[in-house]
């Protein structure tokens, strides 16, 4: 038992207990291996449950459990969640102009419906999950980067706190104003433009000269001598140490 463990511990535990698939005990040990104190006198505790969590997985692999993964395209990915028929497909059929079935009966959406969003020429991808939130599905929505919900957001809130999904959540629904720079702004993202190509760049709001030149290439931090930069019609010189800017125009000179 971990020393001074927070409550939240202790319910992740239960949850592991009482849990009666794979997914979710895996789910459960997960959360309990991040909120474990990390101290000397936690160390074995600590390691018996990442070493029951690998078991878990292996015997998953070993069984030819049914896994359920989705591959990360684009800069970044979005988990769409609501309960059965508040608008979810419609969302994603509006902004990414994928074409998941739309219907009135409840739980049309039987597995996840993916399409690819495009802000300002940078690709974000949208991930529908489907309402019965069975918990192979649900792992996809702990690893993504945000979470559109659609409707009864109490419910959905409750649905994410029981699969310990902890990430920024905004409600939206497809008759909002300016839909895709409202799901945008959830990710904490900026764009930026390469000037040679015009190529667009995502980066996390307050990101340097630095984090534009690493992205591009490690060996372009290595030659950099400066970077000059677009910014509403003036042009600044800058090291690697300078903050960038949204619609900020980088281009870099080596040594």
């Amino acid at each position: 038992m971990p020393v001074n463990a927070p409550m939240e511990y202790f319910k992740a535990e239960e949850k592991f207990n009482q849990a009666k698939n794979k997914a979710d005990k895996i789910a459960a040990l997960e959360e309990m291996i991040r909120l474990m104190p990390r101290h000397h006198g936690s160390e074995n505790a600590l390691a018996q449950l990442k070493a029951r969590l690998a078991k878990l997985k292996k015997e998953g692999e070993k069984k030819g459990a049914r896994k359920i993964g989705l591959k990360k395209e684009g800069d970044a990915q979005i988990c769409i969640l609501g309960v059965t028929n508040s608008g979810k497909s419609t969302l994603l059929r509006k902004v990414t102009g994928a074409k998941p079935k739309v219907s009135s009966t409840p739980y049309t959406t039987t597995k996840p419906q993916v399409g690819m969003m495009d802000y300002c020429g940078v690709k974000v991808q949208l991930v529908e999950i489907p309402a019965t939130f069975e918990p192979e599905y649900m792992s996809i929505a702990r690893g993504c980067d945000a979470i559109i919900i659609t409707g009864d957001d109490e419910e959905v809130k409750k649905v994410m706190k029981n699969s310990f999904i902890r990430q920024k959540s905004i409600k939206l629904s497809a008759d909002d104003y300016n839909l895709k720079g409202k799901i945008w702004n959830t990710l904490g993202l900026m764009v930026v433009y390469t000037k040679k190509t015009k190529t667009a760049m995502s980066l996390p709001i307050g990101a340097s000269v630095k984090d534009f030149a690493s992205k591009i290439h490690k060996d372009f931090i290595k030659d950099f001598r400066f970077a000059r930069i677009q910014r509403k019609g003036r042009l600044i010189q800058a090291g690697l140490k300078y903050k960038l800017q949204n619609n900020d125009i980088v281009e870099l000179y080596m040594g």
